[in-house]
């Protein structure tokens, strides 16, 4: 439940007793997976990025396919536009829930090398992109360097968008705050951590050793 609809039940709580006894009797015909797709489509529809991350990760654990989510944000072109659409499939990229796309290099094989670690600062996150996914970037000293996947391990959201607090990064979704020199997870105490890609640094390069898909 959203923060506003709390505050409503709390405020009004007839109102909001009868709001939610009307949306929970008026779709009984209507299985959980296909009721969280036309969510998808109704949050398009009016440009709402806050109900679409709520219900298009909701949809995928009621069953749904990448595929399915992204056809139902396509549903809603008639009605919402061109631009709505491409903004829902940037937030739906952010959370990982659409398809993959095979990215093609034209070497044959994408290049592993992330650039000289003296780009750099100590102390201080950047984010880059290779192969298509968004990675981030922290030196720790002179001679070496972290590298995570930059999507947050609970919301999926890409933190090269979220707070950069030097030594720490935030997810702007729900405030997971991350700990960018050992990619521990701060708040909440127990969440999960950034997942760590295997880099190590030859010749004064950040060289990616591992996957970062």
């Amino acid at each position: 439940m959203s923060k506003a609809l709390t505050y409503l039940a709390k405020t009004r709580p007839e109102a909001a007793t009868h709001l939610m006894g009307f949306y929970k009797h008026s779709v009984q015909a209507l299985d959980e997976k296909t009721r969280h797709l036309i969510q998808i489509v109704t949050k398009v529809t009016v440009g709402t990025e806050r109900g679409l991350r709520q219900y298009a990760p909701k949809a995928l654990k009621a069953g749904a396919s990448r595929e399915e989510i992204l056809d139902a944000v396509l549903m809603a072109f008639p009605a919402a536009g061109l631009n709505k659409v491409l903004d829902a499939i940037d937030v739906m990229r952010e959370m990982d829930l659409l398809p993959e796309v095979a990215e093609a290099s034209s070497e044959g094989e994408t290049s592993r090398d992330l650039g000289a670690l003296a780009d750099f600062p100590v102390g201080r996150m950047r984010c880059v992109e290779h192969g298509g996914a968004a990675l981030l970037v922290y030196r720790t000293d002179d001679g070496s360097a972290r590298v995570y996947s930059a999507r947050c391990p609970h919301s999926k959201a890409n933190l090269c968008k979220g707070t950069d607090h030097g030594t720490r990064v935030e997810c702007r979704v729900h405030n997971w705050t991350f700990d960018l020199a050992s990619g521990a997870c701060l708040e909440p105490t127990g969440g999960t951590g950034l997942t760590v890609i295997p880099s190590e640094v030859r010749e004064g390069r950040i060289v990616l050793t591992g996957s970062a898909s």
